[in-house]
Parts: C-alpha cells; structure tokens; sequence
C-alpha cells in the first residue's frame, strides 16, 4: 500500500513539475546548465503596459466612457473595433483612435441582439484575425423608485446592460478560447457593491448580476489563458448624469460624500482599463475594482443617500 501511496505522489509531483515547466511566465526560476536554479528573464525593462499588436473590442464607443476607453486603449498601442448603437458616433470615436495612428473599425450594432454581436465579431476578426480584449461598457439606466417600477421598464436594462454584456462575452470569448488568450473587462457600477438608495434598485441588479458573471466567466475560463475582470465606477462627467451635474445643491453633497472630493472624467477610467487589458495585469482574474473616488470605504448618512444618481 505504502509503494502505491509513493508511486501517486511521484506522478502527481511529476504532473505539477510538467505544469510549472510548460508555464512561460517572467519570473519563474530556471537551472542555468549547471544543475543551480537562477532567476529567469524578470521582464524588467519591458513596458507591461504596452499594447501594441493587440486588437480591443469596445462596446458602448460612441461617446463618454466608451470613447475616452477606445482612445486611450489606442494610445498604448491596440488597434480597436469601436462598437456603438450608431455608426455617426462611433465613426467619430474611429476618426479620434486613427489620429493617434491606430487602426479602427467603427460598427453600429445593438449588443441585446444576438445576430448582431455575432456579425460585429465576425466582421472584427475578418479584419484583425484576432480579438485581445473586450471592454463591455454598453449599458442603460433608469431612475424609478422600486414601488413605480413597471415590468416593461425593467426590460431594457435587462437586455443590454445584462443580456448584452453577456452575448459579447460569448461571442467574443469563443474567439479568445481558439486563441488560448485573452482580457474580458466588464463594466459594472459602484451601486452593485453597495446600497445607495435612490430610486436605480433594477438597473443595481442587472449592475450586481454582471459581477457574478465576471467571477464565473474568470473560472470557467481561466484555464484557458482568458481573464475576466470588472470595473464598479461611480459618478464620471457624461451625459448620462447630465441632470445630476446640473443640480448644484446635489453635486454639493455628493463631493462632500467623497474622499477624493470630486467626481470622475471619462480618462479616469484609462489607467485601470490599460493596465487589465495588459500582461501587468497577467495573474489578475475574477476581480471588481471600485473606482469611486473612496466612496465605497465611508458610510454615508442615509439623508445625504436619498436623491442621488450613480
């Protein structure tokens, strides 16, 4: 019994050694010829950040966040599919990556239809050969209090900010499974993370439903070479929130509210969407990153809560 015990702990340390030997990481410790373990290529020197040679698939492009993600994605390097609901905005999104010398292919599709994920993809890959990373940033809001909330009014949230995140992940990560590799960065919003209770109960839940799928996706697939990872913003300066900018007095107490003591601007978001679309961010999957100014961290009085958006 003893021998067979000896005999499956030597295959199965044999088995990790072949793993821990197929793995082409920086870092990793290697013999030098002599039989002494020495430490292999660190990788310092080399621009973690760069994305040069890598293709990104945006959704939501045609303007505020999805834009500032296209351009700054293409000033480190990636050439992009800039994906929007309509081809003159998200032409001007092409027209502003293909200025910094990028290339970019502007598609107009509707992300909460299948048929039409499908064909951007097709048409993505037909160009590039090839998909790096997708940021599903395409998304609804609708500020109901939960006690007037309609069933059809919950439908268009459901369909592209859930529905839809969820089609482009398919159809993008069929392609990233053939590849081997790949970066799925998911935008979520702050108010999946916590309660903030203002009237947005649904478009919170389809927001929280996108963070369970992140961690499933990032299980399913990682061993596939394929990170899956989302982003919680809160308020950044778009149209979306255009109502909230202008009441003074709420923009007031929504900066008293936060550390940081403002809100974001649409190239707040580059930085952390450069750095998970990258190999800094290689051992990184399954996670939420709140970029919120601090305002998760602090407990906000329930009256200073009431009649905010997020």
């Amino acid at each position: 019994m003893f021998e067979k015990l000896e005999q499956a702990g030597a295959l199965s340390f044999s088995k990790c050694t072949d793993r821990l030997e197929a793995q082409k990481l920086p870092g990793r410790l290697a013999e030098d010829g002599s039989g002494r373990l020495k430490e292999a290529d660190s990788g310092m020197g080399k621009n973690l950040f760069d994305l040069k040679g890598k293709v990104a698939f945006v959704t939501g492009a045609g303007g505020g966040l999805g834009r500032a993600i296209s351009t700054g994605l293409a000033e480190y390097g990636a050439d992009v599919v800039a994906v929007g609901r309509t081809q003159e905005a998200v032409e001007q999104t092409g027209e502003l990556v293909r200025g910094q010398g990028r290339q970019c292919m502007a598609l107009s599709c509707d992300v909460s239809q299948e048929g039409q994920v499908a064909e951007a993809v097709r048409r993505a890959v037909e160009q590039f050969q090839r998909i790096d990373i997708l940021v599903n940033n395409a998304g609804v809001t609708k500020r109901i209090p939960i006690a007037e909330f309609r069933r059809e009014d919950f439908q268009p949230l459901i369909q592209i900010n859930l529905i839809g995140t969820f089609l482009c992940c398919q159809a993008v990560g069929r392609i990233m499974l053939k590849q081997q590799q790949g970066s799925i960065l998911n935008i979520s919003a702050l108010s999946a993370l916590v309660g903030l209770g203002r009237g947005n109960a649904m478009y919170s839940a389809t927001k929280g439903a996108i963070l369970a799928l992140t961690r499933e996706l990032a299980n399913e697939w990682g061993p596939y070479g394929i990170r899956v990872n989302a982003l919680a913003p809160f308020w950044f300066r778009t149209p979306m929130i255009g109502p909230v900018l202008e009441d003074h007095k709420l923009m007031e107490r929504i900066l008293d509210a936060v550390p940081l003591g403002k809100i974001g601007e649409p190239r707040d978001l580059i930085g952390t969407v450069v750095f998970f679309g990258s190999e800094a961010s290689s051992l990184i999957t399954g996670q939420v990153v709140a970029i919120d100014g601090g305002l998760s961290t602090t407990f906000t009085p329930p009256k200073a809560q009431r009649n905010t958006a997020m």
